[in-house]
């Protein structure tokens, strides 16, 4: 499958529960201890995985789970941040042994998660659970959606790619650019905050990245940006254009012999209101929003340009939500020309 992997195989211990199953039917403010009925999951054995994959490739900054056992689990951040975690991708369509890809609103497509127990002792009945959310900046799980849930056994020190067979339906909210977040626990794990902390906890990951064609027309995006249930904050929307992403990444993407430009060849821009008339511009290079506690206020993204970009290359831009001097989220984009994708 995925031939986005490199070639370096790793043993794996062949305990494997696959069960049928339906989707979740809610989430609990602030705890995803929710327990499903018959829920989807299988773990494939015997693959390869890319390079840099095992104990010693834990995120930075990512602490130890507060467990009483030796199992830890691992599902790594992203490099250059964390919601670009390279652990988690999709497979267009009905075949969730196809090539990884962007998927189409309106269309089918399945979610894959890799996680690694980085611990002395196996993990039994490891649950993953699949979220899918509107393209935001600091995301909640009480506003994800759930797609499925999934089960493994994880020996320690060891690897597992693990199948949410639950289909993911790519609903027409922003033409498919959704984000995903995937939570891997063992039953005695203690529930956690609302807001996603990637960073913070080893065993969630977050994959906040789409691809974005542009040339004759603009790119645009309606940004969710919400606030914790009793605390209002005063946050900074604000975008970086330029970069590369993980050469693992880029398969992910349909990208694989891409390479990134880093001569700025876009306009990037927020309005609080829909920008409708392209003599308008694109909109302020930053907000400074005020979002009342429990609420969700929208950004309208635009990305302009980019008819300068040839066959084979991508600009990246980095959409950052911060408070004060703190990272609290962020979403990037693979910019594409509209003849950009081989």
């Amino acid at each position: 499958m995925t031939d986005h992997l490199e070639n370096m195989p790793v043993s794996r211990r062949d305990l494997i529960r696959i069960s049928g199953g339906t989707t979740l039917a809610a989430v609990t403010l602030g705890s995803l201890g929710v327990p499903s009925a018959a829920n989807a999951g299988a773990a494939p054995a015997g693959r390869p995985v890319p390079d840099g994959v095992g104990a010693a490739s834990a995120s930075p900054g990512a602490r130890t789970r507060l467990r009483s056992t030796g199992a830890d689990l691992l599902i790594r951040d992203g490099s250059p941040h964390w919601w670009l975690s390279p652990d988690i991708w999709v497979v267009p369509g009905t075949d969730p042994n196809g090539v990884p890809g962007t998927p189409a609103a309106g269309d089918v497509a399945y979610v894959w998660a890799r996680v690694q127990n980085t611990g002395r002792t196996d993990a039994i009945g490891v649950q993953l659970r699949f979220y899918w959310g509107n393209p935001s900046v600091q995301m909640f799980y009480s506003t994800l959606n759930p797609i499925g849930t999934a089960f493994a056994d994880v020996a320690a020190g060891d690897i597992q790619e693990v199948l949410c067979l639950v289909p993911w339906n790519v609903v027409t909210v922003n033409n498919g650019h959704e984000c995903l977040v995937v939570v891997a626990s063992l039953p005695d794990d203690p529930p956690l905050p609302d807001a996603v902390d990637p960073v913070g906890y080893p065993n969630v990951a977050q994959r906040n990245l789409t691809l974005a064609t542009v040339g004759k027309s603009d790119f645009k995006l309606t940004l969710t940006v919400t606030a914790a249930p009793r605390r209002p904050k005063r946050v900074r929307i604000s975008a970086l254009v330029g970069g590369e992403l993980p050469k693992e990444t880029l398969p992910t993407l349909g990208l694989r012999d891409h390479r990134p430009v880093e001569k700025r060849l876009v306009e990037v821009g927020f309005s609080t209101k829909p920008i409708t008339d392209p003599n308008d511009g694109v909109g302020e290079p930053e907000l400074e929003l005020e979002v009342p506690a429990g609420r969700s206020v929208p950004v309208h993204l635009t990305v302009r340009g980019g008819g300068d970009l040839a066959v084979g290359e991508y600009q990246l831009v980095e959409v950052i939500e911060s408070e004060e001097k703190q990272t609290l989220g962020g979403i990037s984009f693979a910019v594409v020309g509209q003849e950009g994708l081989r």
